[in-house]
C-alpha cells in the first residue's frame, strides 16, 4: 500500500509542477503581450509630454525673462541705495571699531583715520601717516559721529 501512495506522492507533485510551468509560461506571454499594447501609448504620451514641454517654453518663457528684466531694472536703483545707505550708516561704526583692531586706539571714532596698507605700509591718515604716536591724544582728531542739533 505504500507504493500507491509514492504513486499519488509524485502524481500530485508532476501535477502542481506542470501547472506553476503553465502558469508561468502564460504570465510571461501575457506581461509581453501587455508590454507590446503599452509601450506605444507611453512612448506617445512621452512625445506629447515634450511638445507641450517646448509650447511652454516657447510661450512662457520671453513673458517671463522680460518680467524679470523689468523687475531687474526697478530693483538695481534700490538695491544701490541700500547698499550705499548701509555704507553711511556703518562709517562710523567702522571708523570706531577698525583703529581698535589695527592696534590704532587713538584713532578710534576719528573721521580723519584711513587705515589702509599700501605696499605693505600702513597710512593711518593724512595728517599722520604713521599715526598720531608723539602724543597721548591726537590734536587733529574729529569725530566720525553726528554731533547732535545745538538748538
Amino acid at each position: 500500500m505504500e507504493d500507491w501512495l509514492k504513486q499519488l506522492q509524485q502524481d500530485l507533485e508532476t501535477a502542481v509542477n506542470n501547472t506553476l510551468d503553465q502558469t508561468e509560461q502564460f504570465l510571461d506571454v501575457l506581461a509581453e503581450q501587455a508590454v507590446e499594447v503599452v509601450s506605444p501609448i507611453l512612448d506617445a504620451a512621452d512625445e506629447m509630454a515634450d511638445e507641450l514641454a517646448d509650447q511652454v517654453m516657447e510661450n512662457i518663457s520671453p513673458p517671463l525673462s522680460q518680467a524679470l528684466d523689468e523687475l531687474e531694472t526697478q530693483i538695481d536703483p534700490l538695491v544701490g541705495s541700500v547698499v550705499s545707505w548701509c555704507e553711511q550708516t556703518m562709517a562710523p561704526i567702522h571708523q570706531t571699531l577698525t583703529p581698535w583692531l589695527q592696534n590704532h586706539p587713538k584713532c578710534a571714532g576719528c573721521s580723519y583715520y584711513h587705515g589702509e596698507s599700501y605696499g605693505g605700509e600702513m597710512l593711518v591718515c593724512a595728517l599722520h601717516p604713521n599715526g598720531p604716536e608723539d602724543y597721548d591724544e591726537c590734536p587733529d582728531w574729529d569725530s566720525v559721529w553726528p554731533k547732535p542739533d545745538e538748538s
